[in-house]
């Protein structure tokens, strides 16, 4: 689930429209959407082999909803600011990754189909992008570290 995450964060949406997706979309997934956040506005779509992925924006927010190849909902996703983290979070991420080597790149909300919300803060520094995982309690831990 969290590797698909972190994929489903890396693609890029493409195409507009209402609430007709490109016929890669299923009608699950279609009929789904349009039930859930039927007051969303500015739809895009994007396919692929292991989820779909819908980016629209729902009371001037923008979200991204994800969906698993059953149709079946895996959980949104949205920007935040990074100083709304949980404050233990901000004073463990702040002494540990420090301005200047490390740079703040996004930072996430994710909220499963469950309703369990995690946030994710991507940073970079020289060599690598670095993302941490933080849940509502605020404990910090390495989700994903890549090398440039």
């Amino acid at each position: 689930m969290k590797k698909l995450f972190i994929t489903a964060l890396a693609a890029i949406a493409i195409g507009t429209s209402a609430f007709a997706g490109p016929s890669a979309i299923s009608t699950k997934v279609n009929d789904h959407f349009a039930a859930s956040f039927s007051k969303a506005k500015n739809v895009s779509w994007k396919s692929s082999d292991r989820f779909d992925k819908v980016s629209f924006v729902l009371n001037n927010e923008k979200v991204d909803a994800f969906y698993d190849a059953n149709g079946e909902l895996i959980g949104t996703s949205k920007t935040m600011a990074f100083d709304k983290l949980p404050k233990s979070a901000l004073e463990n991420i702040t002494s540990k990754y420090q301005y200047p080597e490390y740079q703040l790149k996004d930072c996430i909300e994710f909220t499963s189909d469950t309703k369990e919300t995690n946030y994710y803060v991507s940073m970079e520094k020289k060599n690598e992008t670095l993302v941490l995982e933080i849940t509502k309690g605020g404990m910090v831990s390495v989700f994903a570290r890549n090398k440039k």
